[in-house]
């Protein structure tokens, strides 16, 4: 027994002096206040929100300076001696416990690592994009995100790395790096053409992670997505479409690009070009002729978003009247209520439709009716009809 307990006493001694002989070899750490960059940055994850505080304030204060040692720390790992020795702890005195675990603390490397990222955080433009990169890669989720965040609180400099990210083979560090991209925003411009060829990523959300990237650089990514149209993988021309409609009015200036994509053989790739088409003016005549055309598409969702288009088009919209007129008959509700809605707001124009909407006053969709009902109100205010009676 006195020979197993002096096994297991000198297994825990060798791991201390193991431990101390580490700490002193360590590069000598710049110092605050009497406290050390490691300590600072242990003081990230107190519980307490002013010793946080502090904690962040010192840290600032250390600058640059404290870059290295919070670089080390960011590397950190645990001994390889860790599992073996957790197992004998239970049998250890409770002195070694309290002095090896509790200050010399050599098994917390993944909660060291998150202060590290925590801390070159809040330095901001000051830190160093290489080892964020590197620790995108930390088995630790938490890690990997916070180092992800720091990366964007890096901005512009930070970009040549995170699109070198993109790549690689790991599909988590490339959904960091297209959310690092997304949270830097305008200054990732040149990342662009890397996001968008993340559209085909087989891991999980990367290709939605990658459009919300675009979507956050804004309307500096639009030539890019533009290009994409013409890309010879539907996914990628989809999508880029599909981006572009989050990207505001700045998009109508390549408005011949949307008419030709209009066209696409892909259904989905006419459907968002069409949203894109109605979604900004002013409308030119080739735009309004370009949404006629697409209600006659062979797919719903396309002529839907037609119809709707040439709603927002208003007065714009007259020489589609004809188009909107024939669409009242589409075998879908949607796509009636939408052109019914569209040919009132084109206004006492769109008199020569008011037949076949007063026909509509009888639609079986009760939506279509009340569209159809209102449109005539707008085109015939003076002669406004009576409530449709019910559908046989």
């Amino acid at each position: 027994m006195k020979k197993r307990w002096f096994i297991v006493f000198a297994v825990a001694l060798a791991a201390v002096v193991a431990v101390a002989l580490l700490r002193r070899r360590a590069a000598p750490e710049p110092v605050y206040q009497g406290k050390s960059v490691t300590a600072w940055v242990r003081d990230l994850s107190s519980p307490d929100g002013a010793v946080r505080s502090n904690a962040t304030v010192a840290l600032q204060a250390l600058g640059t300076n404290g870059i290295p040692s919070l670089v080390r720390t960011l590397e950190r790992r645990d001994p390889i001696y860790k599992k073996p020795f957790l197992s004998l702890v239970p049998r250890l005195p409770l002195w070694v416990r309290r002095s090896f675990l509790r200050r010399l603390k050599p098994f917390d490397a993944s909660n060291d690592r998150l202060a590290a990222a925590s801390a070159l955080l809040a330095l901001g433009t000051n830190a160093p994009a290489a080892p964020l990169v590197k620790a995108l890669h930390d088995p630790e989720k938490q890690v990997a995100v916070q180092a992800a965040t720091a990366l964007g609180k890096i901005g512009r400099p930070a970009v040549p790395d995170l699109i070198r990210a993109l790549n690689d083979g790991d599909g988590y560090v490339r959904s960091m790096a297209c959310y690092a991209l997304g949270l830097i925003g305008p200054a990732a411009t040149e990342a662009a053409p890397a996001l968008i060829r993340r559209f085909t990523d087989s891991y999980a959300n990367v290709p939605e992670q990658s459009g919300y990237a675009l979507f956050r650089i804004g309307p500096p990514a639009i030539p890019a997505l533009i290009e994409s149209l013409q890309n010879p993988d539907g996914r990628i021309r989809a999508r880029s479409a599909r981006a572009l409609v989050w990207m505001g009015p700045q998009v109508k200036e390549f408005a011949p690009a949307l008419i030709e994509a209009a066209k696409d053989p892909q259904w989905t790739v006419r459907q968002y070009s069409v949203e894109v088409l109605g979604n900004v003016g002013p409308f030119s005549p080739k735009a309004i002729a370009a949404l006629a055309a697409a209600l006659q598409d062979g797919h719903a969702e396309v002529r839907l978003k037609a119809a709707e288009g040439l709603g927002r088009a208003t007065r714009f919209a007259t020489s589609a009247i004809p188009e909107l007129t024939a669409a009242l008959g589409d075998k879908e509700s949607q796509v009636r209520g939408a052109a019914a809605e569209a040919l009132g707001r084109i206004g006492p124009a769109a008199r020569p439709s008011a037949t076949a909407l007063s026909e509509k006053l009888k639609d079986e969709d009760e939506t279509v009716r009340t569209r159809a009902r209102e449109a005539l109100k707008t085109i015939e205010p003076d002669g406004a009809p009576s409530p449709s009676p019910e559908t046989e």
